[in-house]
């Protein structure tokens, strides 16, 4: 028999071995890819950061808070998103129903993957060749929000399912839902559910019924189709009191907002709904008003989520029928208190910088912890007190000769600074008027020349620090030039003759506050300056120098010296006595350094921020203020009782009200180009400046900025007792010239002898034909002080009626600045 095998062809191979060869092929293939998709794998969990899931807190992105003194919330910090992070056990059961029953059905049975989704979306996304479906669970949303990013790509899928896994290692499911309700984005900047609750229905999450819950869940899918609102222009036949009004930040290159709008805006404010801040942000250009309307596709998937909770049994068909016959009623909430403006807040975000980077971190990671951070800010800021400040101010009455500059900014314009100097907290501040804060210039920080407003913490409290009193004798007239190079005139060509510091600082003398200063150095018991009308001993460079340290003790910070700018120098006579300095001083600057006064000889920085707390509630910062004594208690209350005199019958009368003790000075500059007035009483220490932005001339001096400054203090003082600032020990009296004399132990007044010279001119002395019958008695003169103020104003009057020339002169400067 024939063997057929020897039949075949050659080169013929059976079947079974061509098949058995594929298989290896495939198999080797499979085992190539999957070795090769397991290397890119490991390669992309190798290379994915490190994560802590229970650190989750410190990965959400949370909107700052500032809160005034009472607790009440000023300002959401939002720089392009809202958040506020709200636990679990706060969130409706209806939200977490509905989130998880259109989100992740097998949420509560899954260990981070639903592999029963991976592949049914395999499947969809090779039919339609797209990424449509992604099979995301919650956790895996999860990981994309804080870990990853919102890029489309198989790397990142990846690396979400790996950190997934860790996530559902170390979280219960309620921490992961409570991490992601936090962090999922609901569109129009908001990010989580509380910020969404707040932005839609200006309610508390804990607060959403079922229909608004089923809303809130279904806008995460894709959040810009599913928004709950969508905007509108608002056309003339709105109903104004009835929309709901959304402003929107306008792009600086974009056409103005035009006369339609700015009368619709007008309209809104009237109606309430925009405060006067958005209305000058409108007309500024920085705002456009428009209208919410309700986004009916919002509603469409609202149905499809209360669909998926009735068929997994998460709402019964009663509340399903209930929820989707529910008008939805859109309240787009504030973020921000009403009726104020952001001045105050602007002061208090440069603070937290400042703070956070001396905390250790860069400016760029203080600024991102400011905004996302979750941070809660408190300041001292009353409220009430705030509003009553932008109220007056912003009353054009207090200004004429005004116009509005080619920015659209009406001129002139003003800050004011309130502070509490027993506590040196800033109650209120404002950095302009008919402007708000934000994008714009704050003048409450803006150095302006200080004018006469300078001579108490210059001159006369560098004075009193050396030995100078109350009752010390100057001649207040024209100073020879040939003498001293140099001769300050008075303002209105004013002057008294030889008189003492309290009446040079009462009428603002410039030639008074000038040798004054000068004899700061001075040995004022030395022969050579007693028998001379002008000092003739005296050390230039110290008494400035000592000045220029009284400025810096008492935080003023815009002193210009040879060292800093060899072109420019403040330590002169000129600047440090008159305010004519290179870049001047900021009022926040000029309140807090009159509250040294104020507070009894002592000083500490003011602040704007008591206290800062974390995310999670830990205090990060806590106000400490540290006071420093720079002058005693006695030369405080005695330069106290000088400006009460400014105030009571010299350049500031108009700043006086009834009911409180004021004491303050005026300041005006040259050509009137700001005036102010800085003053105080037992309870708040305010500073009022005036001036165009632009330095022209204005229409008015400091006799308008002292009436401003009482309005504002004396609406601020309505419901306060009456006070008076307090007298300390080691404080005596003495007749100098006729008129009673606070003086502080141990001191005695100088130059008296002087009062005997009748020129300037070097003529001979004549002896004082009458002598103070009182010197023998001074240290018996600490009886009842409200007795001895009253003998002390009696001798005031008396003194006042002495002589008709010097009561006509007298007169001729009420219509005077200072």
């Amino acid at each position: 028999m024939k063997d057929n095998r020897n039949n075949k062809p050659r080169g013929m191979i059976k079947l079974s071995s061509v098949i058995k060869i594929l298989l290896l092929i495939v198999a080797a293939a499979i085992i190539i890819l999957g070795s090769l998709v397991t290397s890119i794998v490991l390669g992309i969990f190798k290379k994915a950061p490190v994560i802590d899931p229970s650190e989750y807190r410190s990965q959400l992105s949370e909107t700052s808070r500032i809160y005034s003194s009472d607790g009440k919330l000023i300002e959401s910090l939002i720089s392009d998103q809202f958040s506020e992070f709200v636990p679990y056990e706060d969130i409706p059961k209806n939200l977490v129903n509905a989130i998880v029953a259109i989100e992740d059905e097998r949420f509560f049975e899954h260990s981070g993957v639903d592999y029963k989704r991976v592949a049914g979306a395999i499947v969809h996304d090779l039919k339609t060749r797209s990424f449509e479906q992604g099979a995301s669970t919650i956790t895996m949303q999860l990981a994309k929000n804080l870990y990853t990013s919102f890029s489309k790509s198989v790397v990142r899928k990846i690396t979400d399912v790996y950190y997934s896994y860790q996530i559902e290692e170390k979280l219960s499911k309620e921490q992961i839902l409570e991490a992601y309700l936090n962090s999922a984005g609901f569109s129009k900047g908001t990010v989580g559910v509380q910020a969404a609750a707040k932005t839609f229905f200006n309610k508390d999450v804990s607060e959403l019924d079922l229909a608004e819950c089923a809303l809130i869940a279904g806008v995460t899918n894709l959040p810009e189709k599913y928004t709950p609102y969508n905007t509108q222009e608002i056309e003339d036949s709105d109903d104004l009191g009835n929309i709901e009004v959304v402003l929107l930040p306008k792009n600086e290159n974009s056409e103005p907002n035009s006369e339609r709008i700015i009368e619709i805006a007008k309209n809104l404010n009237e109606l309430g709904q925009i405060d006067n801040f958005d209305l000058i942000q409108i007309q500024n250009n920085m705002l456009v008003p428009v209208k919410a309307v309700f986004n009916e596709t919002s509603q469409e998937r609202q149905r499809l989520v209360l669909k998926r909770m009735l068929a997994q049994g998460l709402i019964s068909k009663e509340d399903h029928d209930k929820a989707l016959n529910e008008k939805i009623e859109i309240n787009i909430g504030s973020r921000k208190e009403s009726g104020i403006s952001s001045f105050y807040t602007d002061v208090v975000q440069k603070n937290a910088i400042k703070i956070l980077t001396e905390s250790g971190y860069s400016k760029e990671e203080a600024a991102n912890k400011l905004f996302n951070g979750g941070l809660k800010i408190y300041t001292p800021m009353d409220i009430n007190m705030q509003r009553t400040l932008e109220e007056v101010v912003s009353n054009p009455k207090y200004y004429y000769g005004g116009f509005t500059d080619k920015n659209g900014i009406i001129q002139p314009q003003v800050a004011s600074v309130i502070i509490d100097q027993k506590t040196h907290e800033v109650k209120a501040l404002v950095g302009g008027r008919n402007v708000s804060g934000g994008r714009l210039l704050n003048r409450a920080l803006v150095p302006r020349q200080p004018g006469s407003s300078i001579k108490p913490i210059s001159v006369y409290l560098t004075a009193l620090n050396n030995g100078a009193t109350a009752g010390d004798v100057y001649l207040d007239q024209k100073m020879p030039e040939k003498l001293f190079g140099h001769s300050p005139k008075n303002d209105g060509n004013y002057y008294q003759g030889w008189t003492t510091i309290r009446n040079l600082l009462r009428q603002s003398s410039n030639v008074g506050a000038y040798q004054v200063a000068r004899d700061i150095s001075a040995d004022k018991d030395a022969k050579v300056n007693k028998n001379s009308t002008y000092s003739k001993a005296y050390n230039d460079e110290e008494s400035l120098n000592k000045m220029v340290d009284t400025l810096k003790s008492i935080g003023v910070s815009t002193i210009v010296e040879k060292k800093d700018n060899p072109t420019w120098n403040d330590i002169g006579y000129a600047p440090l006595t008159l305010g004519g300095m290179s870049y001047g001083i900021s009022p926040f600057e000029m309140a807090g350094a009159f509250t040294a006064i104020a507070n009894e000889g002592k000083y500490a920085n003011p602040y704007v921020i008591t206290k800062i707390e974390s995310n999670t509630g830990d205090v990060i910062y806590q106000v400490d203020p540290k006071e420093k004594e720079v002058t005693t208690p006695q030369n405080a209350y005695i330069l106290t009782d000088m400006l009460k005199d400014v105030v009571r019958r010299g350049t500031g009368r108009n700043a006086s009200f009834p009911g409180q003790e004021v004491a303050g000075k005026t300041g005006t500059t040259t050509d009137k180009k700001d005036v102010w007035f800085v003053g105080y009483t037992p309870y708040y220490t305010c500073s009022v400046w005036i001036g165009n932005d632009k330095h022209q001339k204005l229409a008015f001096g400091s006799t308008q900025s002292a009436y401003l400054w009482k309005q504002i203090m004396k609406a601020v003082h309505e419901d306060l007792d009456k006070k008076e600032f307090e007298e300390p020990d080691g404080i005596f009296t003495k007749y100098v010239n006729g008129r009673r004399e606070l003086l502080a132990d141990g001191t005695k007044p100088h130059y008296t002898n002087k009062y005997g010279f009748y020129s300037a001119s070097g003529e001979k002395k004549k002896e004082e034909k009458k002598k103070d019958n009182n010197n023998n008695n001074n240290n018996n003169n600490n009886s009842d002080k409200k007795k001895r103020k009253k003998k002390s104003s009696d001798n005031e009057n008396n003194s006042n009626k002495s002589s008709k020339k010097k009561k006509k002169s007298s007169k001729s400067i009420l219509n005077n600045e200072d």
